[in-house]
C-alpha cells in the first residue's frame, strides 16, 4: 500500500528538484563560457594589448623615428584651369583639393597623386610656385588630367 504524501512534500519535493535542475544548468553554462574564452584567447598577452588598445584609444599616426629622419614639408601653390574638384593625395591621404582653383598644399618628399577621375573635360593643372630648394616639380609645369589620376613627382 502506498503512503499519502502530504502536499508540502510534494511541494519540497519540486523544489528540490528544480534547484538541482538550475544549478546543472548554470554548471553547463560556466564550462561553455570558460571553453569559448580559451577558444578565442590563444595567447594572453597579445589578448590584452589588443583589448588595451582598443580601449585608451586608437592608434596615432606618428612619423617613424627610429630612422632619425626628419620629414620636410614643401608648400607648393597648385592651379587648375578650369577650376574644377581634383583631389590632390600624397601617401594615400589627401591633402589638399582644387574645387576653387588655386590652392596651397604642404607636400614632402614622394609622389603626389592629381585625381580627376570622373571629370567631363580635361584639367589643366599648374605649379605657380614652390618654397624653393626643390628640383620637382618645376615653378611652371603643367600636368594635363584627362579624367584620370595623374603623378609628379616632389623632390629637393
Amino acid at each position: 500500500m502506498r503512503r499519502k504524501v502530504s502536499m508540502m512534500e510534494q511541494l519540497w519535493s519540486n523544489v528540490q528538484n528544480g534547484e538541482r535542475r538550475i544549478i546543472r544548468v548554470i554548471v553547463l553554462a560556466s564550462v561553455i563560457l570558460v571553453v569559448m574564452q580559451l577558444s578565442v584567447a590563444r595567447d594572453p598577452l597579445q589578448f590584452y594589448i589588443s583589448v588595451a588598445s582598443k580601449v585608451e584609444s586608437p592608434p596615432l599616426d606618428l612619423p617613424s623615428l627610429a630612422a632619425g629622419k626628419s620629414t620636410k614639408l614643401w608648400q607648393l601653390t597648385l592651379k587648375s584651369i578650369p577650376a574644377a574638384p581634383i583631389r590632390v593625395l600624397q601617401n594615400g591621404k589627401e591633402i589638399g583639393t582644387l574645387t576653387k582653383g588655386e590652392q596651397k598644399v604642404l607636400a614632402q618628399r614622394g609622389q603626389i597623386q592629381l585625381d580627376g577621375t570622373g571629370l567631363s573635360q580635361i584639367i589643366r593643372v599648374q605649379i605657380i610656385k614652390d618654397d624653393g630648394g626643390l628640383k620637382e616639380p618645376h615653378q611652371t609645369q603643367v600636368i594635363v588630367l584627362p579624367g584620370s589620376v595623374q603623378t609628379f613627382q616632389v623632390s629637393p
